[in-house]
């Protein structure tokens, strides 16, 4: 980068030689080579990064943050409380300790994650989060 600069800012000063446009072009070839190896060894990210921008824009498609936490969200939203419990191994005091210290609500134990979710204005991988934090300590 550095020489294709100099060499630019040579041709726009007017002093510029046969060998510094000689180097520029090696250097912007050069630049070239490097970019492509980048991209064929970056493809899958490159096509990840891609699909997300026209799911953005073309907004009939679910923008995808990341595909493990995607499959996380998608296991777990549709679990009532009691199925969620089983998964992490929790029985309803701890799960009542949580939503208490965090100030989320529910009504019953038949609710699913997206509807407490909805309920409390709580993103439904913040709940997550917190069920794991506690299990985690």
């Amino acid at each position: 980068m550095f020489i294709l600069s100099f060499t630019a800012y040579e041709f726009y000063i007017g002093s510029i030689t046969d060998d510094s446009i000689f180097l520029h072009k090696v250097a912007g070839i050069a630049l070239l080579v490097v970019t492509l190896i980048h991209i064929l060894i970056r493809r899958k990210k490159l096509k990840k990064l891609t699909q997300e921008f026209f799911n953005i824009f073309s907004q009939n498609k679910k923008v995808t943050l990341d595909s493990d936490m995607d499959r996380l969200l998608d296991s777990l939203e549709p679990k009532t409380l009691k199925q969620v419990c089983d998964t992490f191994n929790l029985d309803t005091k701890e799960l009542d300790k949580i939503f208490s210290q965090n100030n989320i609500s529910y009504e019953s134990l038949e609710q699913t994650l997206k509807e407490i979710s909805k309920i409390n204005s709580f993103k439904t991988f913040a709940i997550i989060v917190k069920i794991i934090e506690y299990k985690a300590c």
